[in-house]
């Protein structure tokens, strides 16, 4: 047997499959010249570490000349049948292979649930047989040549293939790195779509010894440039309207169990005239994610795709054609999150956002700011206003109700059960207080110039806020209870409250994504929600949901009354999938996802993406 015959039958399957890893760069689109060059460097590097890495499992094998080329074909054929099979996978579904797909192939109503059909069994096979024609035909023409034949094949390919695809694999993963580094989403979004690709990144470098501080990015996203199909159709407006004003506050990172009589008085009192949608969740554990599908009616996971087009939600396109006044007053910047290049892209001027200090006195000028807006007149009002207090733990010293000491918080000390968390908690607790007081005075003024009545008025927030209740601290950390089950309380107008309107609440789950649904139907737009929103309409007699779908920059979660399902974007993490008791959030071994509520959730969060 020739001794050049396996170096020669390795390197060749080597471009076969970096010719296959290329295969899944048709998924990304918008590409530039730069773009395109570091995906598709990205890509063959790809190829070329799998292939390091078995040359290291063959190695032993170089004592067993008998064995190793039928077991290194094995394996060649392996890794491009799950190359191709990948590709199949990634067009239907919008992932790679990870554990949350292989948990619906292996599931016996799998095939019921994908419907479909004998084909792709039959394609399978075929690309099986087909994979097992060329490895052989590959020995086969090997083992025709003759020895001086493959050794200068073999010295040329060392040349032509080897050495380029050294300085390719370190090329890409330098690019990569300085891209994440400064956040260039442009390049980052893009490697998304290759398989297994093992991310560079500098940044702890650059921290540590450089004091590079660079802003969190989302390393991989839902098609960043992908074109939306945004709405399904147009919405159609039914005529002569009567709208309504329309008032929704929102406080940061208060979770649903702070609410009490003693703590929240007004928000108590409040409630008392509202429905009260006790199972109520975020769209996201943080900020952005939250807002985004609060505006939206969509899954969070679409944020990238919006960020990127500018979309403006088409609330606001509603509201302006039935001539609603329309203010946003935010105690935060509204430059970042992004929310000027999103949810407020349309409406520029209507946002007051210019406050200053630290966040508790940024809440009272915005509330000053809200509270001289509010005058009687007849041109309906749309006004969001956003408070930030508890976000910060900040409070006036006149609303130390819970005695917080005043010395800083160390948070390297703040661990389940220490008297740091205990500080934290009581910090908390005041300034989520401190927005109750502030709440109440916005209800007493709407009540004063006589619009309190026929009003719309909404109370939410974006998150929720964790102390280890569920094992994690703060947000953005984990889709627990206490990061994600939020308090929504909606007062109806007058003319709304005596007709059965949310007799469904109370047994179901809700979430951010059915406010504009909503919404929208009480202001006249007959159209399906299904047509331009995740959400479904919270005060249909029917309502019901068997999940919600929280998310964040990279993961996912399906959170169900008993249990939550948790898979991530990231291809280095495509069988770090979690199912976890929705309750304890304790993690949970030996149980399946149900593949009809996967598969249902991956169509929600590519509905709106043109294929």
């Amino acid at each position: 047997m020739p001794t050049q015959t396996f170096p020669l039958f390795f390197k060749a399957n080597l471009l076969l499959t970096a010719l296959l890893f290329t295969l899944f760069l048709s998924f990304n689109q918008g590409y530039t010249l730069l773009t395109f060059g570091v995906t598709l460097a990205g890509a063959i590097g790809s190829a070329g570490v799998l292939y390091l890495l078995f040359a290291l499992i063959l190695l032993p094998l170089r004592w067993s000349p008998r064995w190793r080329l039928p077991l290194s074909a094995l394996l060649f054929i392996l890794t491009d049948v799950a190359l191709l099979t990948d590709l199949f996978i990634y067009k239907l579904f919008g992932f790679h292979i990870n554990a949350m797909v292989l948990n619906i192939l292996t599931s016996p109503d799998a095939l019921d649930s994908i419907q479909a059909g004998v084909m792709p069994l039959i394609l399978f096979g075929g690309l099986v047989v087909g994979s097992v024609a060329l490895e052989w035909y590959l020995l086969h023409r090997l083992h025709r040549l003759s020895l001086p034949t493959q050794q200068r094949l073999n010295r040329l390919s060392n040349r032509v293939i080897l050495l380029p695809l050294l300085v390719i694999i370190l090329g890409e993963k330098v690019s990569y790195g300085v891209a994440s580094l400064f956040s260039y989403n442009a390049i980052v979004s893009k490697f998304r779509v290759i398989p297994l690709y093992q991310p560079l990144t500098f940044r702890r470098i650059a921290a540590k010894h450089f004091g590079f501080k660079a802003e969190e990015q989302a390393k991989y996203s839902i098609q960043t440039d992908a074109t939306l199909h945004y709405p399904l159709r147009p919405l159609t407006l039914a005529p002569d309207q009567k709208p309504f004003p329309i008032f929704i506050i929102a406080s940061d990172a208060v979770k649903y169990t702070i609410l009490s009589p003693e703590l929240t008085p007004h928000l108590t009192a409040f409630a008392k005239e509202s429905l009260n949608f006790k199972h109520h969740y975020s769209g996201g554990n943080s900020t952005r994610f939250g807002i985004f599908s609060l505006m939206y009616g969509l899954n969070a996971t679409y944020w990238f795709s919006f960020l990127n087009a500018n979309q403006k939600p088409l609330l606001f396109d509603i509201l302006q054609q039935l001539h609603y006044q329309i203010d946003i007053f935010s105690s935060t910047n509204t430059n970042w999150p992004e929310f000027r290049k999103t949810c407020y892209v349309a409406i520029q001027s209507s946002i007051h956002d210019r406050f200053e200090g630290v966040p508790w006195r940024k809440d009272r000028q915005n509330t000053d700011c809200f509270l001289q807006s509010l005058t009687p007149t007849t041109t309906p009002r749309f006004s969001f206003v956003f408070l930030d207090a508890p976000h910060g733990y900040s409070y006036p010293q006149a609303f130390n109700l819970h005695h917080a000491p005043k010395e800083e918080i160390n948070y390297l000390k703040v661990t389940q059960g220490s008297q740091e968390l205990q500080k934290v908690i009581k910090r908390y607790k005041n300034a989520v207080a401190y927005n109750d007081a502030l709440f109440g005075e916005m209800i007493a003024k709407l009540k004063a110039v006589g619009l309190y009545e026929e009003s719309l008025i909404l109370f939410t927030s974006d998150h929720g806020q964790e102390f280890f209740e569920q094992g994690n601290f703060g947000h953005n950390t984990a889709f627990s209870e206490g990061q994600t089950h939020i308090p929504l309380l909606m007062k109806l107008p007058k003319s709304l409250q005596n007709q059965g309107l949310g007799r469904a609440i109370n047994d179901s789950l809700s979430s951010h994504q059915d406010l504009v649904p909503t919404l929208l139907t009480l202001l006249g737009v007959t159209s399906d929600p299904q047509s331009y929103s995740n959400g479904k309409d919270l005060l249909a007699p029917t309502f019901h949901r068997d999940y919600v779908l929280s998310a964040n920059w990279n993961n996912n979660a399906i959170i169900t009354p008993t249990r939550t399902y948790l898979f991530s974007n990231l291809p280095n993490k495509m069988f770090s999938s979690e199912i976890r008791d929705s309750q304890s959030y304790q993690l949970l071994s030996k149980e399946r996802v149900p593949s009809q509520l996967i598969l249902h959730a991956i169509d929600e969060n590519k509905k709106f993406i043109r294929p």
